[in-house]
């Protein structure tokens, strides 16, 4: 029977909203959630949860199938195309393989790195390599290139699902060579940097001994796709989330502009239905910060 699976760019609904008989992944729910009487479940790790002890929604998948969980013939929500959404469905379609060892090894590897940065030692380095920049070669490309907002997302999910396929079919992708990460830092605030890249280059900023940090790319259609993250829940003076709650970078941030989200060690602009994501320019996106942990140092002086 299979899954029923609904791609939905950039929504987000409450778990009261979610219908019966139904899977949300990875934020289209924010937060973990179980209604076994109406048969509803939301894997996720964004919000109303703490990031460090909450594992990545593909774990939660992973550790649900080999209690018994059965998903065939549930619809199957996502916003999303990332490598934790990815493996999860991934996951969903083939139920069967949750016992398999080299599964279990690359779902651990995976979400050690989605949930805890890219500081923690992952189980399989290589693997998580091999996953990020081969099996999700595509996601990662569309992102570089700044396609991703405006690109099919069911395609691009196909195309990961494919290479998930391949990888643990024993596939070794080729990966490309190192080459030097690149970004340039516009903003010094207040115990933290602004960067703008054309990719993720936080584990590099970690490696160097900044452990808070904004990183954002400016898109095609104006808007600005930003991250906001540290390196663990015990770097302090730093509250980078949830949204709902007052006195975080989420939640001023959201005030300005809706559609923040993510949890307490990483979170980011709107995803928008139509692609596109915070209006709200670098400039504005530092002040509001900054001022935010002056007045959050401050306060716990």
């Amino acid at each position: 029977m299979g899954i029923n699976l609904i791609l939905s760019r950039g929504t987000t609904v409450d778990f009261t909203s979610l219908p019966p008989n139904s899977i949300a992944l990875d934020g289209y729910v924010q937060g973990p959630a179980i209604d076994l009487r109406q048969n509803k479940f939301s894997f996720d790790h964004h919000a109303g949860c703490i990031r460090h002890v909450t594992s990545a929604t593909c774990k939660q998948v992973l550790d649900a199938l080999l209690l018994g969980f059965e998903p065939n013939g549930m619809k199957v929500y996502i916003n999303d195309v990332d490598g934790d959404t990815a493996l999860a469905v991934w996951l969903l379609l083939h139920p069967n393989k949750a016992q398999d060892l080299n599964v279990r090894e690359l779902v651990e590897t995976v979400a050690a790195m989605d949930a805890l940065g890219p500081a923690y030692p992952a189980l399989n380095p290589q693997l998580g390599k091999m996953f990020h920049k081969g099996a999700m070669l595509a996601e990662r490309e569309a992102r570089k290139n700044k396609s991703y907002a405006t690109c099919d997302l069911e395609e691009l999910l196909h195309t990961c699902l494919n290479g998930i396929d391949r990888l643990l079919s024993g596939e070794r992708f080729p990966l490309p060579p190192e080459s030097e990460q690149r970004y340039t830092i516009t903003h010094y605030g207040n115990g933290f940097v602004m960067v703008r890249t054309d990719e993720n280059v936080f584990d590099l900023l970690y490696r160097e001994g900044i452990t808070c940090g904004v990183m954002y790319q400016k898109q095609p259609d104006g808007s600005v796709a930003y991250t906001i993250a540290k390196k663990s829940e015990f770097v302090p003076h730093f509250p980078v989330g949830p949204h709902t709650e007052e006195g975080t970078i989420l939640h001023a941030l959201s005030e300005q502009e809706p559609g923040w989200g993510g949890g307490t060690t990483v979170g980011g602009a709107p995803r928008n239905m139509d692609g596109s994501r915070s209006r709200l320019s670098p400039d504005d996106v530092f002040t509001i910060i900054n001022d935010l942990i002056a007045r959050f140092k401050k306060d716990f002086s």
